[in-house]
């Protein structure tokens, strides 16, 4: 065997590193390392100061300065974590202080939470929503939700909406030879402007004419009504400002075809000529009178179309009008209010309709295929989906919207109601 060569181990051994030359041996290739200079770190070779040294100057104790950048953010983590709830409600708090107590406002308006509108003193911002939406449905957030806010409540104000001529006629007629409503006509803008400066909503509960002493007047049957007040307008976007949260609108309108429009006289003066031009009800309802259309501004119309409003179409008004009538609980002229008489009252109503809207003309056809036809579409594209949406509202409304005696009855507010609890008390007695 040969003999082992002992100088060679010697060698090897003389070449092995100490711990601390082989760590600052392989870490001197990362990217980043600390520097024989304490206070400094370098970076990709740039030597910067070292906030760790730093940190740990600051403090004499021996157990604050052995700590490591891990450490450190460790700590500092964990007390964000058991800090962040305290300063989030010191920060509510502040906000609350800076903006005065709201508790007064929850008990005036019976709304309760951060969705309360701060609103200004001409009435602005009063509404439905909370404040990320009220600028951009303003001002039909002072319309009731036709279907979500049943039943129809005394101090709800019933608006007639006609943006056209036609419908206008035929359903005033309606109004006044089948119901005798008392109809209050803001057909200008300045007729609208002088019911602002009379306050004409809480005159007309002073006297009577809206709220619960219209209904007191004489006890019908579940709520419902003779004689009823309609506020009637083509001007929308103005009249829904008259109303507040202690009357809110409810509002009524007929919807039909753009091929069909009939546009009021009173909106076409005042409107520009693009606004008649292309998209007529898009643009009336967005407020948005010239230059292009997007989905926001037929995000608007649809909004008043599917939520706001109790929808009729122009092919079928006797059967809109008639929901219409059921759905506030008017009694018609002959009727008698009760409920053993609704057979014969529904019945008068529908007579009475019929003969009145027998004559209105129906919808015009269209050839769909012709190229008048695609010019036409092309510049209407947003008001066509806009009837399409009101068709199909129609549709849906069949099963929400209605008789006010049913909705009455539902929430437990009907006269039948009221005789059964009392009998069930008298029973218990």
């Amino acid at each position: 065997m040969a003999p082992r060569d002992t100088n060679s181990k010697k060698r090897t051994r003389s070449h092995r590193l100490p711990s601390s030359s082989r760590y600052r041996s392989t870490s001197s290739s990362s990217a980043s390392t600390i520097d024989d200079d304490p206070d400094k770190i370098r970076l990709l070779g740039i030597s910067l100061p070292n906030p760790v040294f730093y940190i740990r100057n600051m403090f004499s104790s021996p157990s604050l300065s052995n700590l490591t950048p891990t450490r450190i953010l460790l700590v500092g983590g964990i007390a964000a974590i058991l800090l962040a709830p305290l300063f989030d409600s010191f920060v509510r708090e502040s906000l609350t202080f800076l903006r005065g107590s709201s508790s007064a406002n929850d008990d005036e308006n019976g709304i309760v939470g951060a969705a309360l509108p701060h609103v200004t003193d001409d009435g602005k911002f009063h509404g439905r929503y909370p404040n990320s939406l009220l600028t951009l449905f303003y001002p039909f957030t002072l319309f009731r939700d036709v279907v979500l806010d049943q039943p129809v409540t005394s101090n709800d104000v019933p608006f007639y909406w006609h943006a056209h001529v036609s419908d206008e006629i035929a359903v005033k007629a309606v109004l006044t030879k089948c119901f005798d409503a008392d109809l209050v006509e803001l057909n200008t803008v300045e007729d609208v402007e002088k019911a602002k400066r009379l306050n004409l909503i809480a005159t007309l509960v002073s006297q009577d004419r809206v709220g619960t002493g219209a209904i007191n007047k004489e006890k019908l049957y579940n709520g419902q009504q003779r004689k009823p007040l309609v506020i009637t307008s083509p001007h929308i976007r103005e009249v829904a400002e008259l109303f507040s949260q202690d009357n809110f609108g409810r509002t009524f309108s007929f919807y039909r075809h753009p091929i069909d429009y009939d546009v009021h006289p009173n909106l076409k003066k005042r409107l520009p000529p693009e606004a008649g031009a292309n998209n007529f009800l898009t643009r009336l309802l967005s407020d948005v009178h010239t230059g292009p259309l997007g989905f926001k501004e037929l995000g608007i119309g649809k909004q008043v179309i599917r939520q706001t409003t109790i929808t009729g179409t122009r092919d079928l008004m006797s059967e809109s009008f008639f929901r219409f009538a059921k759905y506030y609980g008017w009694v018609p002229i002959g009727g008698e209010g009760t409920k053993e008489s609704e057979e014969r009252d529904d019945a008068i109503a529908k007579s009475c309709i019929d003969g009145i809207v027998k004559d209105v003309p129906g919808e015009r056809y269209a050839d769909h295929n012709s190229p008048e036809w695609q010019v036409f579409y092309k510049a209407n594209r947003l008001d066509c989906q806009l009837y399409e949406i009101a068709r199909s509202t129609w549709r849906a409304q069949i099963q929400t919207i209605i008789p006010l005696t049913l909705q009455k009855h539902r929430v437990g507010e009907g006269d039948d109601d009221e005789k059964e609890g009392t009998e069930e008390g008298e029973e218990g007695q």
